[in-house]
């Protein structure tokens, strides 16, 4: 059972009856709501419907939507598991933009439990996948979590960088809400944890910081997810308050408390309390602010996040030792230097587990790549049998471009019966794993070879650009020649004594044929490698396709 199954709880055995689609739907439709706990709920439900009924695509929707919907109530370690399965499965998948979501995902999960070289390792992988994509969405996306952990780190120069980029990104293009919220929104974020970091903030950036939270609100509101509301308000709010305006900074933070406590988001009402802790403390208001920053230590404590919790403890001792508090201050700053060092322990014990995941989850990426090698390689040559030749054949020719042409050449060694009743099997084979290399040595990388059947073999060139050009026939011809005479002139006596091999081959040449014409060229290949048997064998017969 996957990682994030084990996380399930309850009986509800009406909900795994549905169909998993279904169960995704609603899973996005409350995570898009807010109500994180009811699709999580749902989506750790598919997981287990999906890994029985061994439905991987299902399956990775679904781990996504635990990942992000956990770091959302702050189960940190069970969204980067969940994260870290959802890569191997998109990679199970071939599913690049899965896999980018799910990096994403867990690069988010990373930086949240303090794991900064996974996340950026993680986000290095993502971005090198991103960019070779065309989706606007998941381009900027991605950009946008590089920038959201490099100002988690404190690099607020690189920080912007990435966040312009993944404006940059999304410029003209027709992208989805959420895309544009998140950005607003990190890049609203980015301006206050600078001034967390008690770095010069200028005036004008805390202001357009205070724009673009209202531009997200707007965005919040309109797409109906409280969560999404009550993070913008806590951000417009602790801005505000940098602006002098404590009016309005309440007015925002108390919208985002009632919001935060209505619907479960411990970690956005600590962070209204911080808020107010931090304003006291800019303020010179150190009476007020040592009792918030109390509060806001025994919450993140509560909640596990170390971090704040650090850094609650940390302004803690300041405002006492401003407040001519020595005693306390001492304590709170051997309490602060207690907790530093437990976040270092808990860190690495954190690391300690996951990496334990990650190891089983490399040990069944290898068997699962073993199980696919298995089922679309044959195992004597190496090369594609003919069920991935099969699956392949039809993609290949829909990929063709306008006055493209195609080749298909079946390739067949001449008297193999005699070789095996001569010589004996095991000579057989040795002659077929040497042609398949010999084959492989001649062939492009995107040429598409495989071993068919028994001794026979096919070849599927697409011919671009000058090569399609007139008496392509007679070069395909020639070409196919000089593969034959390469075989005839192998050493075969390295295999045994005596032992000569020839092959014949049969090859048919079309203008961009449609992809459900791959059973046609074969039959006419096959067509033309009998007319090279029929002619005396160790030859190449090839002419244009013809018409059904």
């Amino acid at each position: 059972m996957s990682a994030a199954a084990t996380t399930v709880q309850g009986d509800d055995t009406g909900d795994l009856a549905e169909d998993a689609s279904v169960l995704l739907l609603r899973s996005e439709q409350a995570r898009t709501q807010g109500e994180y706990r009811e699709g999580r709920r749902l989506a750790e439900h598919v997981v287990v419907l999906a890994t029985a009924t061994g439905d991987d695509a299902a399956l990775a929707e679904a781990l996504r939507l635990v990942c992000n919907q956990a770091v959302r109530l702050g189960d940190l370690e069970d969204a980067a598991r969940a994260g870290a399965e959802a890569v191997v499965v998109a990679e199970r998948l071939g599913d690049v933009p899965g896999q980018v979501e799910a990096l994403n995902l867990l690069a988010l999960s990373y930086v949240q439990l303090a794991l900064y070289d996974e996340a950026l390792e993680a986000i290095e992988r993502s971005t090198a996948r991103a960019v070779t994509l065309t989706d606007p969405d998941l381009r900027s996306a991605t950009f946008n979590r590089a920038g959201t952990i490099r100002s988690a780190m404190g690099d607020f120069d690189e920080a912007a960088e990435l966040f312009e980029r993944s404006a940059r990104e999304l410029t003209g293009q027709d992208v989805s809400s959420e895309t544009r919220f998140c950005l607003l929104t990190n890049m609203a974020d980015l301006v206050l944890n600078h001034a967390y970091a008690e770095g010069p903030v200028a005036a004008e950036d805390l202001r357009r910081g205070v724009e673009r939270s209202c531009e997200s609100l707007t965005l919040a509101v309109e797409a109906g997810n409280p969560y999404r509301q009550a993070l913008t308000l806590l951000n417009r709010g602790s801005l505000t308050s940098y602006l002098d305006d404590p009016v309005a900074a309440a007015r925002d933070l108390e919208a985002s408390r009632e919001l935060s406590r209505a619907h479960g988001y411990r970690s956005l009402e600590l962070g209204v309390v911080e808020a107010y802790a931090m304003d006291a403390v800019r303020r010179g208001d150190h009476a007020t602010a040592a009792p918030l920053f109390e509060e806001v230590a025994r919450t993140a404590d509560a909640l596990n996040d170390a971090t704040v919790l650090v850094r609650a403890q940390e302004f803690l001792a300041r405002c006492h030792e401003a407040l001519g508090e020595f005693r306390s201050a001492l304590e709170a700053y051997r309490r602060f230097h207690e907790l530093e060092t437990r976040q270092r322990t808990e860190t690495a014990q954190v690391r300690a587990r996951l990496l334990t995941q990650t190891v089983e989850l490399q040990q069944l990426r290898s068997h699962a790549e073993t199980l696919d090698r298995q089922a679309h390689e044959d195992p004597l040559t190496g090369l594609r049998n003919r069920r991935s030749f099969d699956a392949v054949l039809p993609t290949l020719l829909s990929a063709t471009g306008e006055g493209d042409r195609v080749c298909v050449s079946l390739l067949d060694v001449d008297h193999f019966k005699v070789v095996n009743d001569t010589f004996g099997h095991g000579v057989g084979d040795e002659v077929l794993r040497r042609l398949g290399a010999l084959l492989r040595e001649d062939v492009r990388h995107h040429d598409l070879l495989a071993r068919i059947g028994g001794e026979e073999f096919a070849l599927v060139c697409v011919l671009r650009g000058s090569a399609a050009s007139g008496g392509l026939v007679d070069g395909v011809r020639r070409r196919l020649d000089r593969l034959r005479r390469k075989v005839e002139q192998f050493d075969w006596g390295q295999v045994a004594d005596g032992l000569h091999v020839t092959v014949s081959l049969g090859a048919v040449v079309g203008v961009r044929p449609d992809p459900d014409d791959g059973g046609e060229l074969l039959r006419q290949a096959d067509q033309l490698l009998y007319a090279a048997k029929a002619a005396g064998r160790n030859r190449v017969v090839a002419r244009p396709v013809t018409s059904r």
